[in-house]
């Protein structure tokens, strides 16, 4: 197991988790794979949504890190709805978790398609993404025992044998219908596209934990369709005995290569499509013969030897082979198709019988189409067979067969489509400066008609105004606020300069050891179906990141203490009741400030802890006066 941290961990639970893993040993002697702390947060109060990414040979998991807070026992996870905690399997209280909310699943769908988002911008095609959650706490027991939620959510507790089967059961459903393996290349590729800080793990690392090397990024959309084509090809089929493809013809070595170079590469080419080219060049060949025919041709100087008549056509005579030469091949136009391609029978006759010309007029036998000639001397041989043999257009009809290339559109048609864009954007130009000039002139009337006694009697009221007291920064008593569809409104608002003598427990002698640098406090109240929901928010400016993630950890533990909410140290208003009773928390850092909010029923004995999780939640987002204001 290799575990990256190139940052240090923020929370508390990151910190155990990476200190349990690594406790494992590297490689494949407990479970090869990469667990990488990649955060990534939602929302104006930067809320964790995920912690790091897990990457196995199979495939690769968003995890969640959840720390409960203030609860202990047995934590029974649904795919739906709130988790709850009890002292033993079955229902309990709902499940309170650092930063708010008591099911981290939501947030870890909303990860795992950011991780493909960036994936595939990269280029990488990610497959099925599993969610895994660690629970951290005081915890004594899960349900589901193997934390097998479905359709790729898994649940862990903090312990080995858990951690593994969550890691295995993620593995087994990132790798379903997965037709290649993530490779060195892959990770390394995927890592720096979800934002990995400072140094990537070697070649070698990977290649340790189990990941097939590769120098390239195989992960790619048109790499993986064949590779699942051939994947689903062997499941669904026997693997069956080879059979050998047959072998195309020698070629005699005297044919000249440009005469060859039209015939099909063998096995590799339909037979039906090279039948019907063969046969459009032998037609084409010999309409080509029949014109030239027709045309004049310079005869060579008399000679004594006897006048020898035109031989066959040379393309034509490439596929006049015997009938026993076909091989079962399918016979057209004089023509043989053997082994899938065609193939050009010549009977090479001996040198001293061709004068030299390899065969194509030494042989007796010739198409039924055309008389074979009778025997001529070697010396009259090349006379006769030269201008028949250099001519180029021999070539040329078989080469135009396949048909004639559409031609470019004419150049005066694009020219007016591609200027078109540009004369609408002048008019749209042309538009807006007659429009701005038009208000300008509105605004220069109304400025030289506005003078006189108007501007006269403006004067005396702004001058008041200058002078007058500054209202304080922020939310002010009365202000209403709509979050999540509930709307909450401001009741009482309160800042101070120091946390010293505004909290209680080990927060207490926290700020006395470190003091904050400013503390704002406000008590909203909201309706939940008709019922009233007190809601304390204190913000508390800490002045470093580094002291604002110590005083949330602390917060965060149960019984630890917090800071005090205004109805606590005294402060009411019309309605409100005399503390928190039954509350429900939530906590939430954004740099060097921490939120903490707390909600209660303001009428004793109302039920509904999931309900008051849920406005604990959208609290964390509840404007809130600047805490060094004060």
């Amino acid at each position: 197991m290799l575990a990256l941290t190139p940052a240090p961990p923020q929370t508390a639970g990151e910190r155990a988790l990476f200190a349990e893993l690594t406790r494992w040993d590297r490689g494949g002697a407990v479970r090869g794979a990469v667990v990488a702390s990649i955060p990534v947060v939602d929302g104006p109060m930067e809320r964790r949504i995920s912690d790091a990414v897990l990457f196995v040979p199979e495939g690769l998991a968003v995890v969640r890190v959840a720390e409960v807070v203030r609860q202990a026992g047995v934590v029974t996870a649904t795919p739906e709805g709130s988790w709850t905690i009890g002292p033993d399997a079955g229902p309990g209280e709902v499940l309170q978790l650092a930063g708010g909310g008591s099911s981290p699943l939501d947030g870890l769908m909303r990860a795992g398609m950011d991780a493909a988002v960036r994936l595939r911008r990269a280029g990488l095609e990610p497959g099925r993404i599993a969610r895994l959650t660690v629970l951290v706490g005081d915890l004594t027991g899960l349900v589901p025992a193997d934390g097998d939620l479905g359709e790729g959510d898994q649940v862990a507790l903090l312990e080995s044998r858990s951690l593994l089967l969550g890691i295995s059961r993620a593995a087994r459903y990132a790798g379903v219908d997965n037709p290649r393996l993530w490779t060195t290349a892959d990770v390394r590729a995927a890592l720096t596209a979800l934002g990995l800080e400072g140094r990537g793990p070697s070649v070698e690392e990977l290649n340790g934990e189990g990941f097939p090397y590769s120098p390239y990024v195989l992960r790619k959309r048109e790499l993986l369709a064949p590779a699942a084509m051939a994947a689903s090809a062997g499941g669904t089929a026997p693997a069956a005995a080879p059979v050998p493809a047959p072998m195309p013809a020698p070629m005699p070595p005297s044919i000249p290569v440009h005469r060859v170079a039209s015939a099909p590469a063998g096995p590799l080419v339909d037979p039906l499509a090279a039948a019907a080219v063969a046969v459009a060049a032998i037609r084409a060949d010999e309409e080509a013969a029949a014109r030239a025919a027709a045309a004049p041709v310079p005869r060579p100087a008399p000679s004594p030897a006897p006048v020898v008549p035109p031989p066959a056509h040379p393309a034509t005579a490439r596929f006049a082979a015997p009938a026993e030469q076909s091989g079962g091949g399918a016979q057209f136009g004089g023509g043989v198709q053997s082994g899938g391609g065609v193939q050009a029978a010549v009977q090479e006759a001996p040198a001293d019988e061709t004068g030299g010309i390899g065969g194509l007029f030494g042989s007796g036998d010739t198409d039924a189409g055309h008389d074979a000639p009778p025997s001529v001397p070697a010396v009259a041989q090349p006379a006769v067979a030269q201008p028949a043999v250099a001519q180029p257009a021999v070539a040329q009809p078989a080469v135009a067969q396949p048909g004639p290339v559409p031609p470019l559109p004419p150049v005066p048609l694009v020219g007016p489509r591609r200027r078109s864009p540009a004369a609408r954007r002048r008019l749209v130009l042309l538009a807006a400066a007659v429009l701005a000039l038009v208000v300008v002139a509105v605004v220069a009337v109304a400025s030289l008609t506005g003078g006189g006694d108007d501007a006269s009697a403006a004067a005396p009221t702004s001058a008041p105004t200058t002078s007058a007291a500054p209202q304080p920064v922020g939310p002010q008593p009365g202000d209403r606020t709509v979050l999540d569809g509930r709307a909450f409104t401001l009741q009482r608002v309160q800042v101070d300069d120091t946390c010293v003598g505004n909290s209680y427990g080990d927060v207490a002698d926290f700020f006395e050891r470190t003091d904050c640098t400013g503390l704002a406090r406000a008590l909203w109240s909201t309706d939940v179906d008709g019922r009233t929901v007190v809601v304390a928010v204190s913000s508390v400016e800490m002045g470093d990141p580094a002291g604002a993630r110590d005083l949330r950890d602390l917060t965060d533990r149960n019984g630890s203490g917090n800071v005090s909410d205004l109805l606590r140290e005294g402060v009411t208003y019309p309605g409100a009741p005399g503390g928190l009773s039954g509350a429900e928390y939530a906590s939430g850092t954004q740099g060097p400030l921490v939120t903490v909010v707390e909600t209660a029923w303001v009428a004793p004995g109302e039920d509904g802890t999931a309900d008051l999780d849920l406005v604990a939640g959208s609290g964390l987002s509840l404007p809130m006066p600047d805490p060094s204001a004060g």
